[in-house]
């Protein structure tokens, strides 16, 4: 997702009444429906998207690819609630298709930078608000990637038979609010804003 990415995205969201896709992804409007600035949170930081323009602002500036994810959540979700049910990204429509691919970018990529020193994930994770998740791994966070769409972050610790593990979960609903593709950028994301608290 490029600049030709991020004008289709536009082409999307121009026709979504601003008021009514701020109530349904849980974002604030301010304005009138012909001029204003929706105020959305996105990994602990406030976005803002202005209308009429749908321009994109945040400090530090967003990539194009991240400007898109952002005008296809305003155009798509339906206001679902999450549910707390997790599912693999394989389980996503369609996205059994790219499920390997996903994994080498988002979770087996964390195990590869970080599986010498997974404290630094931890405080990573801290970092970036993550919430212990119990239950499921032996360390787990959800962590809000934004109001209505929650990350899972899995981590297995190294044994005698297996390597570390990672794993990056999706709520059930995820598909009211992103297509398949966006939700493998927002995993993406998730992991390079790991990254660059680790």
């Amino acid at each position: 997702m490029g600049q030709e990415a991020l004008r289709a995205a536009r082409t999307l969201a121009v026709g979504r009444n601003p008021r009514a896709a701020a109530e349904a992804i849980e974002a604030t409007f301010e304005g009138s429906d012909d001029r204003g600035s929706l105020w959305l949170p996105f990994f602990g930081s406030l976005v803002e998207v202005t209308y009429p323009d749908l321009d994109v602002r945040a400090d530090p500036e967003l990539p194009p690819h991240i400007k898109a994810l952002l005008l296809h959540h305003i155009a798509r979700s339906d206001g679902t609630r999450p549910t707390g049910r997790w599912i693999a990204f394989s389980e996503l429509p369609d996205g059994s298709f790219y499920s390997a691919a996903f994994r080498g970018y988002a979770p087996d990529a964390i195990v590869r930078r970080l599986a010498a020193r997974p404290e630094a994930l931890f405080e990573a994770v801290a970092r970036l608000g993550g919430e212990p998740l119990a239950g499921i791994a032996d360390r787990a966070w959800t962590v809000l990637a934004l109001p209505r769409v929650p990350l899972a972050l899995l981590w297995w610790n190294a044994d005698e038979e297996f390597g570390a593990r990672c794993d990056v979960l999706f709520d059930s609903t995820a598909p009211n609010h992103l297509p398949t593709d966006g939700c493998a950028v927002l995993g993406s994301w998730l992991v390079a804003r790991l990254f660059a608290r680790a």
